[in-house]
C-alpha cells in the first residue's frame, strides 16, 4: 500500500537542492517499494487462483492424471511458502489483516527496546575508545586532509560555502544587541588597571627601539612647513605687538625675521642632530610616562576613566552602530560578488594551508598524533552521549515514521523474499510430491 503524504510535507517550492534530491531519493525509493509489493502480491494471487484452479478442475483421461497432480503439488507448496512469507514480512511492520496475533507488528511494538539496541550497536561498535584508537593508528589523517585541501576546486569549493554562509550568520545576529555588545566590550577593556599598563609597555618598547624619534621627525617636519606658510602672519602678530617707533624705523619686520629664522634654525638642529639636548629631554619624557602608566596606580584610574567616558559617549556608541552596519553591508557585498575578497583570500588561504601540510611532514605527523589523542578522547568522552542521542531520538519518532523508513530501505528486499519463498515452496512442493510417488 502506498502511505499519504504527511499534511507538514515541506513545499517544494520552499526547499533546497539537496532537500529536493533527498526528497526525491525517497520518494524513487517508496514507488519501487509499492511496484515490488504488487508484483508479490500479484504472483501470490496467480498462485493461490492456480491453487483453485487445480483442485476444481481436473484434465479428461488418465495420461493427465500424474501431471495433473505434480501442478497441485506445486500450487500448494508455492501457495504456503507465500502466504507464510507474506505473514511474516508483513508481521515485521504491522498487524497481518489488522487481527491482533501475537508477536506482529514487530517493530512498532518495540521500538523503546528498538532504540536502545541500535544506540548500544553504536557506542559498542562505532565509538570505543580502543576502537577508534586501532582504526586511525596507521592513518595519515592530515596527509587527506592536505591533499583535500590542495586542489583548488576543493578549496574554492569550501570557501565559496563558508562565504555563501555568512550572510544567513549575519541575518541571525541582531544588532541592537551587537552594538550594545560591543560597547559593553570597550567599557570593560577600558579599566585603566588593564590598559594603561600595557599601553606604558608598549611606549616603553617603541622607546627602546628609538621609534618615538620618528614621531619627533614627523612634528618637526611639519613645523617646518606651517612655519614657512605662515611668516606673514608671524610678521603680522610682531607688527601689531610692536610700538610706532619700531614701526616707523622698521624694525618690528627684523624682530619678526629674527623669530623666523631662530625657530628655523632651532627646528634643523633638532631634525638634523640625534644628541640634541630636546631629543634627549623627549626620550626622558617618554620614559618616564611609559613607567608612570605602569607603575602610578592614581594616573592608571584616571586614563581608566577618560576611555571610559569616552565610550559611554553618546556619540561613540552611534559610531560603534553606524561601524557595525558598514562592516554588515560591506561584508554582504563582498560575499555576493562572483569575485569576492573573502572567498578569493579564503581560498588561497586554504590551497596554502594544503599545500604546506603536504611539505611538513614533521608537521603532518605532529598534528596525526594530537588529532588521534583528540579522536580517542572525543569517542571516550561523547561516545555514550551519541548513543543516547540516536536512542532519543527513535524513541521520539512515531511508529508510523519508523515503519516509513525501514520499509523505505529494506521492504523492497523483504519483497523478494516472498517471491523466493513462493517460487522456493512450490520446488520443494515438487521434489517432496515426487519423492512421494517414487515411494
Amino acid at each position: 500500500m502506498a502511505y499519504e503524504h504527511s499534511d507538514h510535507a515541506p513545499d517544494r517550492d520552499t526547499m533546497t537542492g539537496a532537500d529536493k534530491e533527498k526528497t526525491a531519493t525517497t520518494d524513487n525509493g517508496q514507488s519501487r517499494l509499492i511496484r515490488m509489493r504488487r508484483f508479490a502480491n500479484g504472483l501470490l494471487v496467480l498462485i493461490m487462483a492456480l491453487f483453485l484452479f487445480s483442485h476444481l478442475w481436473e484434465p479428461p483421461g488418465q495420461d493427465w492424471d500424474m501431471h495433473w497432480r505434480f501442478v497441485r503439488a506445486f500450487a500448494e507448496a508455492a501457495m504456503v511458502g507465500g502466504l507464510a512469507d507474506w505473514f511474516a514480512v508483513t508481521a515485521i511492520f504491522r498487524r497481518p489483516l489488522g487481527l491482533p496475533i501475537p508477536h506482529t507488528a514487530v517493530i512498532p511494538n518495540n521500538q523503546n527496546r528498538i532504540a536502545d539496541a541500535v544506540g548500544r550497536f553504536i557506542a559498542d561498535n562505532f565509538l570505543k575508545g580502543e576502537l577508534v584508537a586501532e582504526r586511525v593508528k596507521d592513518k595519515d589523517l592530515t596527509e587527506t586532509l592536505a591533499k583535500w585541501l590542495a586542489d583548488p576546486a576543493q578549496s574554492s569549493a569550501l570557501a565559496h560555502g563558508i562565504v555563501q554562509a555568512v550572510p544567513a550568520l549575519l541575518d541571525a545576529l541582531d544588532d541592537e544587541t551587537v552594538s550594545d555588545f560591543l560597547r559593553k566590550q570597550a567599557a570593560e577593556a577600558a579599566e585603566g588597571a588593564r590598559v594603561a599598563p600595557a599601553f606604558g609597555s608598549v611606549l616603553e618598547a617603541l622607546a627602546e627601539q628609538g621609534r618615538h624619534q620618528a614621531i619627533l621627525d614627523a612634528l618637526l617636519k611639519q613645523g617646518y612647513q606651517l612655519l614657512e606658510e605662515n611668516k606673514e602672519l608671524i610678521r603680522d602678530k610682531v607688527r601689531e605687538r610692536s610700538g610706532w617707533l619700531m614701526r616707523f624705523v622698521s624694525a618690528d619686520k627684523k624682530v619678526a625675521d629674527t623669530v623666523i629664522n631662530a625657530m628655523n634654525d632651532l627646528l634643523y638642529e633638532v631634525a638634523s642632530s640625534p644628541p640634541h639636548p630636546l631629543r634627549t629631554q623627549l626620550n626622558d619624557l617618554v620614559s618616564k610616562f611609559a613607567g608612570d602608566l605602569r607603575d602610578d596606580p592614581e594616573l592608571q584610574a584616571r586614563v581608566g576613566r577618560w576611555i571610559k567616558e569616552a565610550a559611554a559617549h553618546p556619540t561613540i556608541g552611534d559610531a560603534v552602530e553606524a561601524g557595525w552596519s558598514e562592516f554588515k553591508a560591506a561584508l554582504r557585498r563582498d560575499c555576493a560578488a562572483p569575485d569576492g575578497r573573502l572567498q578569493a583570500w579564503l581560498r588561497d588561504a586554504l590551497t596554502n594551508l594544503g599545500t604546506g601540510l603536504l611539505r611538513e611532514p614533521g608537521v603532518r605527523a605532529a598534528l596525526n598524533a594530537r588529532l588521534r589523542s583528540l579522536l580517542v578522547e572525543l569517542a571516550n568522552r561523547h561516545g555514550e552521549d551519541v548513543a543516547k542521542l540516536v536512542s532519543e531520538t527513535i524513541r521520539r519518532w512515531d511508529s508510523q515514521t519508523i515503519v516509513e523508513k525501514l520499509e523505505s530501505n529494506v521492504g523492497r528486499d523483504l519483497q523478494y523474499i516472498r517471491l523466493n519463498g513462493t517460487v522456493i515452496g512450490g520446488i520443494v512442493g515438487l521434489i517432496l510430491h515426487a519423492g512421494a510417488e517414487i515411494l
